[in-house]
């Protein structure tokens, strides 16, 4: 196959130079990419070459739907629930008269999250996409039993901790099996299975949460979750068995495990020699008892290097470490007592700012497959995208980070509403993926949509200015309505930065390294989420009380009340009803921090247009991967795609028409020469 191809290449090339606009999909075909892409050309790994044995036996469209469908549902149950322990958590920390801490147990489940996604990609690579499902799984089911039995801060981080670990290995997991399943040209409408049980969810998650608020306490609304999620995932699991049952019974399985198992033997002599012993000895035999135990434990070291090396196990815990030590303290430091000249504050940030060059020097010196390929890494297409995942959660968490209690407490909201409102942006998300994803099969392109979508990000953010940095303490739902205009804004314009930018990463490589790239602009979304959390935790902590305590003494009430509003809002709203002075100056100064965390939010979107500018507009293709393209577009089947060992690995070979008209504006030709980096 690879001489096939290296044989036709000039004629391939001789080919490209005559093809126009109207027939630039074959100018994106693989086999035609640029004259250096043979020095890109990689072995594909064993994982990769199973999951596309695996997905190839979906050979209907009903085959896939249920598989889609099953995903559905998990995510339905899985979002449902997160977004209940989000509330909870509010509760959670008010009963332990530490509210002002429910953004830092935010920052801790999204930094752990972000840690683990890499890790739980590398994993499934090498060792499978179900088994580290059922790893997952596992932490989330823990994670929620330590919350629910919890009875301080600390110990509820904890759960927090593995919870957050959990959750976030199960999605990374369901939205590689859907990339695995889908080709770029429908990538968008695939994942976007993701998206759409937001549409159920916005309007259950808030009836749920009332509900439980009403019958039960928190720890019950937490505990629940262990048993209702893993129930609701098993139809997911037995199909998914069901198809690795199905592709070990052919041909081409049976030869990925003879070559798998022939290079683990050849890299380990010893292990070779007592797999003959077992094999000449009978089964009762003490010699081939000792010769099994012996192999097995070879088999493990193994796998624990594989662990150690290949999921860059270092790297991960580099990037858990660092990111918590900075982000944590920021929203620590606050409160009515400024805690920033503490030494607490102090040396966790400064050792944290420490391990970010360590961890570039481990990647560049010493990691033997560092988590970000430099191939890969070097492609504008590909680091810009990851920009733009920061970018765009650090701006979604400025006006999120806080809503239910500023809904709840500072604009008159029923728990319902309160619970209802910030999900609504994820409701018109839910509408809105399946359409644009009908929209971009038909355009195959992605830069003009994100674009769009930061202009609507900008009005978004214009309206959370007015609506949430102008309340009265008087005109409550008028300024509910405008919050919720405004999350649907939100939610229209993230739909652009989460999806569409996912897809044009994953354009930007092969199928080898799709799900590591993927792991990766997830973890940098959730990098700005924590991010985003730290900055308006830290604005709320550091300013909050003191704003309170000015309003209160500038409308004659009792400044010593700001303690118990600032400490326990939830408590304060019970025993302080809606227009009474001490609750108009809870309002008011609430809405002067969201004010503040609203612009802020605004001004990010300047540099977000950079960003997006410099994301590639690869031609979606009818294949997995731009690699595959070639072979489609011959005729082969998933299979013998599975068959290659080897893969190229990078695409730069675009045709950018918007990149194309900037430069132009600036006087510059020539872009398809130029762009290349």
């Amino acid at each position: 196959m690879d001489q096939k191809q290296k044989d036709t290449k000039p004629e391939q090339q001789t080919h490209d130079s005559k093809t126009d606009l109207s027939n630039d999909l074959d100018s994106s075909l693989s086999v035609k990419s640029s004259k250096d892409a043979a020095s890109t050309v990689r072995p594909k790994s064993f994982g990769i070459r199973k999951s596309e044995v695996i997905m190839a036996q979906m050979t209907n469209w009903w085959a896939k739907g249920c598989f889609y469908f099953t995903i559905f549902l998990c995510m339905y149950i899985a979002m449902l629930e997160n977004s209940a322990l989000r509330v909870f958590t509010g509760y959670a920390t008010d009963s332990y008269r530490q509210h002002s801490l429910m953004s830092t147990i935010s920052v801790i489940r999204d930094v752990v999250g972000a840690a683990s996604l890499p890790f739980f990609a590398r994993l499934s690579d090498n060792f499978g996409r179900f088994e580290l499902f059922i790893v997952a799984l596992v932490f989330r089911v823990i994670g929620v039993i330590i919350q629910f039995n919890a009875f301080d801060i600390e110990r509820y981080a904890v759960g927090a901790v593995l919870y957050g670990f959990g959750a976030a290995g199960m999605r990374i997991i369901w939205q590689i099996n859907l990339s695995d399943a889908s080709t770029l040209r429908w990538r968008l409408l695939a994942v976007g299975v993701l998206s759409m049980q937001t549409i159920v969810n916005t309007w259950s998650s808030g009836e749920v949460t009332s509900s439980l608020l009403e019958y039960h306490d928190w720890r019950f609304g937490i505990g629940m979750w262990a048993f209702i999620t893993p129930l609701v995932c098993l139809p997911y699991m037995v199909m998914f068995l069901t198809l690795i049952i199905l592709a070990s019974k052919t041909d081409v399985w049976r030869e990925i495990r003879a070559e798998e198992k022939e290079e683990f033997l050849e890299a380990n002599p010893s292990a070779r020699r007592f797999l003959d012993k077992m094999r000449s000895n009978k089964w009762y035999s003490l010699n081939r008892a000792s010769a099994t135990m012996k192999y097995l434990g070879i088999v493990i070291r193994q796998y624990l290097h594989d662990i150690f090396w290949k999921v860059d196990f270092i790297g991960c815990l580099f990037i858990a470490v660092g990111f918590g030590l900075i982000l944590a303290p920021l929203t620590l430091a606050g409160g009515y007592e400024s805690r920033w000249q503490d030494a607490s504050t102090i040396i966790p940030l400064v050792f944290g700012f420490l391990t970010i060059p360590i961890f570039v020097l481990w990647e560049t010196k010493v990691t033997k497959r560092p988590m970000l390929p430099f191939k890969v890494m070097k492609n504008r297409g590909v680091w810009a995208g990851f920009l733009v995942g920061i970018f765009a959660n650090i701006m979604s968490r400025m006006p999120n980070a806080y809503a239910y209690p500023v809904l709840l407490v500072g604009m008159n909201a029923s728990e319902l509403v309160a619970t209802r409102t910030p999900q609504l942006g994820r409701f018109v998300e839910g509408i809105a993926v399946p359409i644009l994803g009908f929209v971009l099969a038909r355009v195959r392109r992605t830069k003009g949509f994100v674009l769009f979508g930061n202009c609507v990000m900008c009005i978004a953010m214009g309206v959370f200015v007015h609506f949430r940095g102008s309340n009265d303490g008087l005109r409550d739902k008028y300024f509910r309505d405008g919050v919720a205009i405004g999350m649907c804004l939100l939610g229209f314009a993230t739909m652009f930065y989460t999806r569409v930018v996912a897809v044009s990463v994953q354009a930007c490589t092969n199928h080898e390294y799709m799900a590591i790239v993927t792991s990766i602009f997830a973890a940098f979304y959730r990098i700005g989420a924590a991010a985003g959390s730290s900055i308006s935790g830290a604005i709320w902590t550091q300013d909050m009380h003191r704003t309170i305590r000015n309003h209160m003494v500038e409308l004659g009430v009792d400044p010593s009340l700001a303690n118990m509003a600032y400490e326990s809002p939830y408590r304060f709203i019970e025993r302080w009803e809606w227009g009474t002075p001490a609750r108009r100056a809870v309002s008011i100064a609430y809405a002067e921090i969201q004010k503040k965390l609203c612009i802020t939010g605004l001004c990010l979107c300047a540099p977000m247009f950079v960003w997006i500018f410099l994301l590639r507009d690869h031609r979606l293709a009818d294949a997995q991967n731009l690699d595959d393209e070639g072979l489609m577009a011959e005729g082969k089947t998933t299979d013998e795609a599975a068959e290659r060992k080897k893969s190229q690995v990078v695409f730069t070979d675009d045709k950018d028409y918007i990149m194309d008209f900037v430069k132009k504006i600036f006087g510059r030709k020539g872009l398809a020469a130029e762009s290349k980096v």
